[in-house]
């Protein structure tokens, strides 16, 4: 018989983390291990997919509990700003609270036996979990203060609690382990496990080596494609290209996402690169990108894992990638791709190498191909995951 699992996500946009949990749920549900049913905050396209689908889904409104907070101006101005932040803190939390007897009782009605968080970011597990009494397995797939720089309203012995308090923590890197033991020592249960990001009958399709591509454009195209957002480097991304266009290289940069983009619209005039730099918005299907360009980019600070890098490598791109997070995880430098540490001077350094080297591209492109096919598989991320649950479930 089918586990029936309850998933919970905090948004209901098709990004990353939600993109991976329907690679699960519909591979768990296929293979008949597992009955799905879907919590989110608000209506959204994943609602839709999921109607598609035919997977019960439910929207029952909860509120951050990880939220960016600003400052400025003299100490009074500061300390009231802390107090509002504090308050409007005290709001959100009374909204998730309000809303966990009606998700215990939507639980309740689906008879769901295991809860399956699909983010650090989900608010109120633990109160669900002692409503229903069902097991918490938590997927943690960011390192929300170093990565997105957001404040935890729990502060971090809170969210060190609340992560401990789980059956079974999931993270998708060394990197969400490490951090991760930041908050709770040694004690929490943590399982690693990567994020599967395409079967292998996708890798096998999409794999196409750089000598095919190279040469058939003009300019050398990098692609950079994700959230736009300070901590994910587009600037950096665009001054390392000025740094190649004024050595006279023949490049553009497209960068493919939605986000706080009024700093890098202006960096990109000042910079006068309007004619190379060409910003796409959000996508929901990233592969024609990745098939029309030359290299990828991933310029994030402390990336949790980096879906889109192991899609870019499926498609036989070589990737440049910040040497942070989980990205030194993916990239192995001068094996399957290029790493660097140092800012916009030395991404350009390395940007300018694929450029002038295409054996190199290809080089590094075929071999992140291949090793994206053996270690990231949904086939194996799913099955390591019902692993889990079992073995929760057991554990009772």
């Amino acid at each position: 018989m089918a586990l029936r699992v309850a998933y919970i996500s905090h948004y209901p946009e098709l990004y990353g983390a939600n993109r991976s949990m329907l690679d699960l749920v519909l591979e768990l549900r296929d293979r008949g291990e597992v009955e799905p049913f879907v919590l989110m905050p608000r209506a959204g396209p994943l609602q839709d997919v999921l109607a598609a689908e035919r997977i019960p889904s439910a929207v029952i409104p909860t509120a951050p509990w990880m939220t960016e907070r600003y400052y400025g101006g003299r100490w009074y101005h500061r300390l009231l700003q802390h107090l509002r932040h504090e308050a409007a803190a005290r709001k959100r939390a009374k909204v998730t609270a309000d809303a966990m007897p009606v998700m215990a009782a939507q639980l309740r009605s689906w008879g769901a036996q295991l809860i399956h968080a699909n983010s650090a970011a989900v608010p109120g597990l633990v109160d669900l979990r002692r409503r229903t009494g069902l097991p918490l397995v938590w997927h943690i797939r960011e390192m929300p203060e170093r990565h997105y720089r957001v404040h935890l309203d729990a502060g971090a012995r809170g969210y060190g609690r609340a992560l401990r308090a789980a059956d079974r923590l999931v993270a998708i890197s060394k990197a969400v382990v490490d951090d991760i033991r930041r908050y709770t020592g040694d004690t929490a249960n943590v399982a690693l496990i990567h994020d599967g990001v395409l079967r292998l009958a996708q890798y096998d399709a999409l794999a196409r080596p750089a000598e095919l591509r190279l040469g058939e454009r003009g300019p050398f195209t990098f692609v950079l494609m994700g959230l736009i957002h300070p901590s994910k480097g587009q600037v950096e991304a665009v001054e390392a290209l000025a740094l190649l266009r004024d050595r006279g290289l023949q490049v553009r940069l497209v960068i493919a996402g939605s986000g706080r983009d009024k700093p890098l619209r202006e960096r990109i005039a000042a910079l006068k690169l309007e004619d190379r730099v060409e910003l796409t918005g959000y996508v929901n299907d990233p592969f024609p990108l990745f098939k029309a360009a030359d290299a990828n980019l991933v310029c994030s600070r402390y990336e949790a894992f980096g879906r889109v890098t192991v899609e870019a490598m499926a498609c036989g791109l070589p990737v440049i990638g910040h040497a942070s997070g989980g990205t030194a995880e993916l990239v192995r430098d001068g094996l399957t791709g290029l790493l660097y540490t140092n800012g916009a001077a030395e991404l350009a350094e390395r940007m300018a190498r694929l450029v002038s080297e295409p054996g190199l591209a290809d080089r590094l492109g075929r071999a992140g191909a291949a090793d994206a096919r053996d270690r990231f598989t949904i086939e194996r991320d799913s099955a390591q995951v019902l692993k889990v649950y079992r073995a929760v479930l057991a554990g009772r």
